[in-house]
């Protein structure tokens, strides 16, 4: 009996839940039908974007009616009676035919009789089982004959799938309390582009006609977007994989936003107006870390600095790349040498942005590293434009270090090796001490308490300093190199910690140059230092202001530099004081300077990186030979009036009018530029003017002829033709009493006969070749001129001055080796004043030099032999000798 009635009991009670269900449905569904129908239209108007199209105030009206209807509705609901489970209960029995309510009878408890309670219970128990579940009545039927209640739960669902993503974006904005103008599909225009990363060099990359078409971009590019010809602005969402997100436009105008976002990913940007779609899709590629290698062992050059041969490549481009060194000692290990990397030297690029290079060679001056003279382990390093890094697999060399020959010099690099040693130590000077009144003889503030505690090769180089410097008379020939010294020495005696001292090592190795190379060295350290500083303005792009200031001190310090190699050629007798302008260097090479230097600020001016990359190398190199040039002697082949001698009118007039042809063919060469870049303007220079004054500068030419001037009466000796004599004692190449190796070069201990008349014949036909190449550019410039081609003129223009600088080269030389033959002079001009031309002051250097050579050369076997030395100084002399 127990068990049947538990039965029953939770048989009956499923059904009651169920009858209580459909009793709140049918109480209060007739009710809250307005309000639910309200809401529906609402939702499929804005997912449609029909509230997007008509805009507010309709909007406002419409959000209005529905909460209204909503709020009627609700307030209706609440003043309904909730169905109890007694209300259920009866549902359930009348819906089932059972009277006098069994499941109370069950439910309840006997109060006064109990014999005749299990007798009723048990029929009340027999009608419990024949109880069914309550009979749905209509309800939304009567109320609803067109069966919305089916057809709109349909349409939204379907709107929904239609409009995934953007429904609750559309709900939320059919909502929001702002003002909303119509947004309509047929009035926006869009304008989309994507603007790669800076590093990568590559222009903005525009979708045509607001196409949407996929489009291929680099990692970190920027998406732009611009809406025009609406008041409110829908939207976008941005897809990236399973995530995504809406963009909020920012507003330029009246009726246009702008829309920014960097993508790192391949993404999808959509915007929805209504039924209609803009889809803008991104295929975002990685970009990968750049590749470096060293191809070849790095060696030293000539001129002291490691050569490293490197291969490179990236996806767009490498901004940096370093050369790491760690010092090599037998516990080196390839995985940890660079966890304490000390030194990183930066290597110059060929050009910003290097997606692939082969082979390329950079010399890396690195003779003031602490490691000069030193084995290391090295490596490259890349760095791209998105920062990462690529790194060479690791070289073993040797850092060239500078060889100084002055023994002061030497000795102040040796007291800069203490000082660097110093630099990786530390010291703390203990607290000044209250102060006393002096005695006038001592007083407990003395620097000497804090040089006491620096570092032990901070204390030994200054005591070596000290003693250099203790008595100058007849050491110092350069009281700058004195006083250096002494200020070097002041800073180690007074410094109060080691970051005073950082500066030091710059200091001392100035100090060095000066002592070695005079004042020249100074020059030349200034403006190597001014051409990186614009090297490296030019490679990161720095603002124009800051390159026209790179540039004029580069541009004072070239003219500083090659002052100081005039005058130093002059007082060693390579260039005489009879010289056009005071001696110095060759025309030919000036001109070039100038070129190069103008060059280098046009290509500035025109973002060229490249070519003012290209320019200022090949500056360098004039700079460099130049030097050589007048080490060795004066001209060496330049261009330019003879050094020395009286020239004829011939000549004089012939230089001349050369010179003046050169300067005016520039002069339309910069006219030529300038009319190329206003050729759109008012003031449009004519094409034909040009084309007639290029036609006069030919004629000029003509004038000019292509031979060199005659050589005056007498002078059949001295190559012109009859060459016996100065053959016959040239005729091993050798001058009489030269001991120089065969193979001198010009102006250098040669006699007059070695350049008879086969040497002249050679500059005549250069001479000859220069002239018509200038007249057939010339030509080839007119004809350009005259059919308006400004480019092609300007190119032609370029070489005719070159080749009337090869002429003009060739014509200086010639003239200066007939008077050189001539007058008995060396082939500088320069007069023998008496003494035999074999034993000039050439020879007499040449000479002295060689001896010199010679006693270096044992000095330094003598002290290699010695086994005694150390080793690292053993093998220091063994470079030595190498290099000698």
């Amino acid at each position: 009996m127990s068990e049947n009635l538990d039965t029953v009991l939770h048989a009956a009670g499923r059904l009651v839940r169920r009858a209580q269900i459909r009793l709140f449905w049918e109480r209060y569904a007739p009710t809250l039908a307005p309000g639910a129908l309200a809401i529906g239209l609402f939702t499929f108007s804005a997912w449609v974007g029909i509230l997007q199209w008509i805009g507010d105030p309709v909007r406002f009206i419409v959000l209005a009616i529905t909460l209204y209807f909503v709020s009627r509705s609700i307030l209706q609901a609440l003043s309904l009676r909730r169905p109890s489970t007694s209300d259920a209960r009866r549902r359930v029995e009348l819906d089932s035919g059972q009277a006098h309510r069994p499941l109370d009878v069950l439910d309840d408890r006997p109060a006064l009789s109990a014999d005749v309670w299990p007798t009723h219970q048990k029929k009340a128990l027999d009608k419990a089982r024949l109880l069914r579940p309550a009979v749905a009545r209509p309800t939304l039927s009567p109320i609803d004959p067109y069966y919305l209640r089916y057809i709109l739960p349909l349409i939204l669902l379907a709107t929904a799938i239609y409009m995934a993503g953007f429904s609750f974006e559309r709900l939320r904005s059919a909502v929001s309390p702002g003002w909303q103008s119509p947004v309509r599909a047929s009035q926006i225009t869009y304008e989309a582009w994507i603007d790669p990363p800076a590093y990568t060099g590559r222009p903005p990359v525009y979708f045509k006609d607001g196409d949407g078409a996929d489009v291929a971009v680099p990692a970190g590019s920027e998406f732009v977007a611009r809406i025009s010809g609406t008041k409110t602005a829908p939207r976008p969402r941005l897809t990236q994989g399973w995530r995504s997100r809406f963009l909020t436009p920012s507003r330029l105008g009246a009726k246009s936003f702008e829309i920014r976002e960097i993508v790192s990913d391949t993404s999808q940007i959509e915007f929805r107006v209504g039924l209609s779609r803009k889809v803008f899709a991104l295929n975002v590629s990685d970009d990968l870390p750049p590749e470096v290698e060293i191809v070849e062992p790095p060696k030293a050059d000539k001129r002291d600095r490691l050569v490293v041969v490197y291969d490179l490549t990236d996806d767009f481009g490498v901004e940096k790349l370093q050369l790491e060194m760690a010092l090599l000692t037998d516990q080196t290990d390839e995985t940890t040498a660079f966890e304490n990397v000390t030194i990183f030297a930066d290597i110059a690029l060929p050009s910003s942005g290097q997606t692939s290079v082969e082979k390329a060679s950079a010399a890396v001056d690195l003779s003031k590293t602490r490691y000069a003279g030193r084995k290391v382990i090295g490596r490259l390093v890349a760095t791209d434009g998105a920062g990462q890094t690529g790194m060479s697999e690791p070289a073993w060399f040797t850092v060239p270090d500078k060889i100084f020959v002055e023994p002061l010099a030497k000795a102040i690099t040796e007291q800069r090796t203490l000082v660097m040693a110093g630099l990786d130590e530390t010291y703390s000077p203990p607290p000044k001490p209250a102060w006393k009144p002096s005695d006038g003889y001592w007083n407990e503030y003395e620097p000497r308490l804090h040089w006491d505690r620096a570092p032990a090769p901070i204390q030994r180089a200054t005591l070596l300093i000290e003693a250099v410097t203790d008595e100058p008379a007849g050491l110092f020939q350069d009281p700058a190199v004195y006083m250096g010294l002494r200020h070097a020495r002041s800073q180690m005696r007074h410094a109060e910690s080691i970051d005073e001292l950082q500066g030091l090592p710059e200091d001392l190795w100035r100090i060095a140059l000066r002592a070695e190379f005079g004042v020249l060295g100074s020059a030349l350290e200034e403006m190597r230092e001014a051409e990186a500083a614009l090297r490296e303005g030019i490679a990161r792009r720095a603002s124009k202001r800051e390159i026209d200031t790179l540039f004029e001190r580069y541009n004072l310090a070239v003219d500083a530099y090659t002052e100081e190699l005039r005058r130093k050629a002059q007082e060693e007798g390579n260039v005489s004081e009879g010289n056009s302008g005071g001696g110095g260097p060759p025309m030919g090479s000036l001109d070039e300077i100038q070129e190069l230097l103008k060059a280098i600020e046009d290509a500035n001016a025109a973002g060229d990186t490249e070519g003012a990359r290209k320019a200022l190398a090949r500056l360098a190199e004039v700079l460099e030979n130049m030097q050589i040039q007048l080490s060795q002697g004066g001209g060496g082949g330049g261009g330019g009036e003879p050094s020395g001698g009286d020239m004829s009118e011939e000549e004089k007039k012939q230089l001349e009018d050369l010179a003046d042809l050169t300067g005016k063919q520039r002069d339309l060469q910069d006219e030529t530029e300038q009319a190329e870049r206003n050729d759109q303007s008012e003031e449009e220079l004519d094409p034909q003017e040009l084309a007639r004054r290029q036609a006069e500068l030919r004629d000029l030419l003509d004038n000019l002829g292509d031979t060199l001037p005659a050589q005056g009466e007498g002078d059949g000796e001295t190559g012109n033709g009859e060459t016996g004599e100065g053959q016959s004692e040239g005729q091993d190449g050798t001058s009489p009493g030269e001991g120089s190796e065969s193979g001198a070069e010009p102006g250098q201990g040669t006699e007059p006969g070695e350049n008879g008349k086969g040497g002249l014949a050679g500059l005549q036909e250069q001479f000859a070749e220069g002239i018509g190449a200038a007249e057939g550019a010339m030509r080839r410039s007119e004809e350009a001129l005259r059919q308006g081609n400004l480019a092609g003129a300007g190119q032609a223009q370029q070489d005719a001055i070159r080749a009337l600088r090869d002429a003009g080269e060739a014509l200086a030389e010639a003239v200066s080796e007939q008077q050189g033959d001539q007058e008995g002079d060396d082939p500088l001009g320069r007069s023998d004043d008496g003494f035999d031309s074999g034993n000039d002051t050439a020879d007499i250097d040449d000479r002295d030099n060689a001896t010199r050579s010679r006693e270096l050369l044992e000095e330094l076997r003598r002290r290699a032999a010695e086994q005694q030395r150390e080793a690292e100084e053993r093998e220091y002399l063994e470079r030595l000798l190498e290099r000698f």
